[in-house]
Formats: C-alpha cells, structure tokens, sequence
C-alpha cells in the first residue's frame, strides 16, 4: 500500500475521536510525520540547490574534512544554515524531544536519473558506521534518555518530488522493532550506489577513486597508486575498483518483509520536510524520472547527549572515515546540557 501523507499542520484525524492528531502524536503512532510545510521563499531553495548541485559536481574537498564529503555543508553556507534552523523545523523537532536541542549533523542527499533504490533500513541512536561494517558510535545518550530516543532526522526536499523520482519510503511504524543485520560484501548492501552510473572515462573515474568521492563513505584513494593512468582502459579501471573494494562490507537488513506493512511513499514539494526516527523502517524507490533528486537531511539530538564522545579520548576519525577534529554542534534551541560538547554559534564560516 502506498499513500502520500500530506497538510503542513493537522495530517491525520483518529478514526475513533475524530480529532485532529498532533505533530508529536503521529511521530509516535506512525514513526514519522510530514510533508510539512516552512515559509521560505523558493529562490533560496533554489539557491542552496543550485551551490550544493555544483559542488557535487566538482567533487569540491570540505573545507573541515580536507576531503570530499557530503557531510555538513551547513557549517560553510549560511543560507543551508537557515533552512536547517529554521523555526518550523526547530518547533516540529522540540514537540517531540523537548525544548534543549543540538543540531549535530547534516547530509546532502543526490539520486540521479537512473539511480536504483535505497534498500531498506533503520539506525538505532548510536550512528557508528555499521552501514559501512565499523563500529565507533557518534552520540551518546544521557542516563535519561537511553531507553527512549534521543535523535531525530528532518528530510528537506530541495527539488519537487514525484512519485517516479524515488521519494522517501517509510513502513508505518516500525519505529518500535528492531530488525537485525548481517554484513555482507558492499555490493549486495542496502547501501550499494553504482559509481559507474554518470561515468565515462578512465580518467575521471580515478580522479574521483583519488578525491574518495566515487563511493560514499569508502575510502578508495590507494586504489590505483603506481598504475599507468595514460595506459590503463576504463574495463580496466572498473575492474581493479570492483577488485580493491571486495574486502568491504555493508549492512543487510534481515527478517523484514515490505508487503507485511503499510508502506507509505511521500512525495514532497521543494521546500517542504519530514520528520523521522531513523528507527523507522525507511528507504526510497529508483530514480524513474529524467531529473536528479535533491535533498538534504539534517539530525537534531537532545542537548544532552555527547557528540562524538571518542573525541575525547584523542580519537579523530568517525565511523563514516572522516577526520572531525574541527567539527562543531549548533544549539538551535534551549540550553546546553553538558560541557562536554563543541559548540559554535548559528553562523556559517
């Protein structure tokens, strides 16, 4: 079954009382809530999606990770700032962890035309690479909130979503079982994007094995040290990526089966945006459509929990593989409940 949940503020009516449900009352029932809406004008969307699809495009280094990365861009780019704290946003989350929150994290999501699905999958709270087969855990909750949940993901769609374009994917309530995984070669993953989907030539496929920018998170950079690159064919190249990346692992989501549950696909206008717990059964379908798929998500913790608590013990490298020594969490709301985190005002660098 698939529907569109849709009305910026009142989405679901109780088919006993007949009353409106909250924003708070359907995350909980459903796992999720939205599309919602927030007043910003389109031509800042269109701004921020025209920067971020140009840095794509030049597989451009992050300033903090001395690396290509689709990570946290809303630490340079003010105006990617201001949509991710953005008071709807901020509102929507605190209605369902309180008022003391961290924005800790953000992601630029791309499916281009062609792309296939994203499998099936949930994240339990602790963010530690499992997706990728490593283990280093990005937050940690406080005493108080580790039997609950204490971090939430807002999807912002920064192009119109059509059903043919791979929208989001949620399994109705979900939320409250955990499914096991087992790991297995990357390739078979939830995860598996193919690199060679927008590539043509030897010589950018390496170029971006080089930049690690040609499979998310997986460092490729060794790959094709000492090799001919005036010589070598694109079978060729293809061939030794495949062969340096069979050691690498990815999750595989065991025992769950989509048509046991509602499914609900979630088209979204540019602009609008969904709240979930990645504990929520979720993914997304193929790319059917001639257009790229623009987003970027956003994860919001309690002001109370530790971000990156390996840091503190000298570790630099997170369980995506990226160095966040320069890394720094936003209070969008309330207070600061620990001193334990790295904190920076609302302004982009």
């Amino acid at each position: 079954m698939a529907e569109q949940v849709a009305s910026p503020e009142v989405i679901s009516m109780s088919a006993q009382q007949k009353t409106p449900l909250s924003t708070k009352e359907l995350f909980w029932r459903d796992g999720f809530v939205g599309p919602l809406g927030m007043s910003v004008p389109r031509d800042l969307i269109d701004r921020v999606a025209t920067r971020l699809d140009g840095m794509l495009g030049a597989h451009a280094p992050h300033p903090l990770y001395g690396r290509f990365s689709v990570r946290d861009w809303h630490l340079m780019d003010e105006e990617v700032m201001t949509l991710l704290t953005h008071p709807r946003i901020v509102d929507a989350v605190a209605s369902i962890l309180g008022p003391d929150l961290l924005l800790w994290r953000s992601k630029i999501f791309l499916k281009r035309p062609g792309e296939a699905p994203l499998g099936w999958h949930q994240e339990w709270g602790a963010f530690n690479g499992e997706e990728i087969g490593n283990d280093r855990p990005s937050l940690l909750p406080s005493e108080e909130a580790k039997n609950g949940i204490w971090n939430l993901t807002v999807w912002i769609a920064l192009d119109d979503v059509t059903p043919e374009m791979g929208p989001l994917r949620f399994a109705r309530g979900t939320h409250t079982h955990r499914f096991p995984i087992e790991m297995q070669p990357l390739v078979q993953s939830e995860f598996w994007h193919d690199p060679f989907l927008d590539t043509s030539s030897a010589k950018d496929l390496i170029a971006r094995a080089d930049d690690n920018s040609l499979v998310l998170d997986i460092r490729t950079d060794h790959i094709f040290q000492g090799v001919d690159r005036e010589r070598i064919s694109l079978e060729q190249v293809k061939y030794m990526l495949m062969q340096g990346l069979q050691n690498q692992v990815g999750a595989v989501t065991l025992g769950f089966d989509a048509s046991e549950h509602e499914v609900v696909d979630v088209p979204m206008d540019a602009g609008t945006f969904v709240v979930f717990s990645e504990r929520t059964m979720h993914g997304s379908s193929a790319n059917a459509s001639p257009r790229r798929r623009l987003a970027i998500n956003a994860r919001y913790t309690r002001a109370d929990t530790v971000v990156y608590p390996f840091r503190e013990t000298g570790e630099r490298i997170d369980g995506s593989n990226l160095d966040i020594s320069q890394h720094e969490c936003v209070l969008v709301s309330g207070r600061a409940m620990t001193d334990r985190n790295v904190l920076r005002d609302t302004k982009a660098r």
